[in-house]
């Protein structure tokens, strides 16, 4: 069972404009952006309010900044509307967060169903400002401030890609797990987290309709399952946890790391597993973990360590294929993993890749391979170089045909 999220569980509101000059402190004399009477639909309200947001700026090529100052909504004519009946909202923002901004950079306002606003500043043209526009279906760009309607909130699926990319944004978002998930969870492990091998072994057995054939979709309803069930134990020991206490603050947050740094590294490791099965599944001949020179071990190794080891093997008919969660930086380090293989692949579920990022990755013949539901997220002109999963196992299918 899945129960399916949408972006109305996550936000309450989301408005968004194109940052023009006079919205920056350079700009603007008192720190205040103009903005018309949409925002009343997104506070809420056209009384004045003040509260915290948490300021991120994206950018392709710098480290994420982050801050946390407070806004004010108001109306600045809000003594004389009722002689006047104009009024005049503005935001007044603390701090000099805008600074790092530019114009022509679009902020995004959201406001989360527990009550945190966010203000999301992504640079122009970027790659982070395609995935953003892509996953809140925002429309072109405007100089005033637009909301997103609760339709479009409620009828926009949050789906993995979704919750990975809000994760990357600062914000929490949980697939709920399904009915009875944690009964099950707990009958079958108890109260200890399983090994991720056995993880997934379970989560694949609780899908009772999966077509490895449809490898993309398949992908993806495995990590969505098996992110339900982790969840799953993960809150009954959370909550456990919490009903104990906390002997100290540090304590609290010394226990709260733990449990981030938990989810790190499964989905780098679940995403492994899953791979093998769909390739087992699709009858691809590979080796995981097969040694190459210098102890070098990628991922997957098509069609297997004896036929690389083979100088008589054809290296036209061998693949290398890295699967990491997250690529980032650590793109480089299969370079060397194989040196027979010049062209490597590279599957991975991140998003908002820089265009330069990419340019370089194919200037060193590394290709990535991407699941497909994910390549919306990327530039037009990205999308042209990514494979989906499908077209990867293709590949590798039609060329093992030719060389047996």
């Amino acid at each position: 069972e899945k129960l399916q999220m949408n972006l109305g569980d996550v936000f309450t509101s989301i408005a968004y404009k194109e940052l023009v000059q006079v919205d920056l402190p350079e700009g603007s004399n008192q720190h205040e952006i103009n903005v018309n009477r949409s925002m009343k639909e997104f506070f809420r309200t056209s009384d004045k309010i003040t509260c915290q947001i948490q300021w991120y700026y994206f950018s392709d090529n710098k480290e994420t900044i982050h801050n946390t100052y407070s806004v004010t909504f108001y109306d600045s004519r809000a003594r004389g509307a009722h002689l006047t009946g104009r009024s005049e909202f503005r935001l007044y923002y603390e701090g000099d967060f805008l600074r790092t901004a530019s114009s022509g950079d679009v902020l995004v306002l959201a406001q989360t169903a527990t009550d945190e606003i966010y203000g999301l500043v992504f640079q122009k043209d970027s790659a982070w400002l395609s995935a953003v526009t892509a996953l809140f279906q925002l429309g072109g760009a405007t100089r005033k401030y637009k909301v997103v309607s609760e339709d479009t909130l409620n009828n926009q699926d949050l789906e993995l890609a979704g919750r990975i990319l809000l994760e990357e944004l600062g914000i929490e978002s949980t697939l709920e797990p399904a009915l009875n998930d944690e009964a099950l969870m707990l009958e079958n492990f108890g109260k200890i987290f399983p090994s991720t091998k056995i993880m997934t072994d379970f989560a694949r057995a609780q899908i009772s309709e999966l077509n490895p054939f449809e490898s993309d979709i398949a992908l993806i309803a495995l990590l969505e399952r098996e992110e339900q069930l982790f969840r799953a134990l993960e809150r009954v020991l959370v909550q456990e946890k919490l009903e104990q206490g906390f002997e100290s603050v540090e304590e609290f947050i010394e226990y709260s790391k733990s449990v981030q740094n938990r989810r790190k590294p499964r989905m780098g490791h679940s995403l492994q597993h899953h791979l093998a099965f769909l390739f087992q599944e699709n009858g691809l001949k590979f080796k995981p973990q097969g040694t190459t020179e210098h102890k070098n071990k990628p991922d997957f190794l098509f069609p297997g360590e004896l036929e690389y080891r083979n100088p008589a093997f054809d290296a036209a008919h061998l693949f290398m294929l890295a699967a990491k969660s997250t690529a980032k930086d650590r793109w480089r380090q299969i370079l060397t993993e194989a040196n027979r293989i010049p062209k490597k692949h590279l599957c991975t579920l991140e998003q908002a890749i820089s265009r330069d990022q990419t340019d370089e990755m194919r200037r060193k013949g590394v290709y990535l391979v991407v699941p497909a539901s994910f390549h919306s997220t990327y530039l037009p002109i990205q999308q042209r170089e990514l494979l989906s999963l499908h077209s990867f196992i293709e590949l590798v299918r039609e060329r093992q045909s030719l060389g047996s």
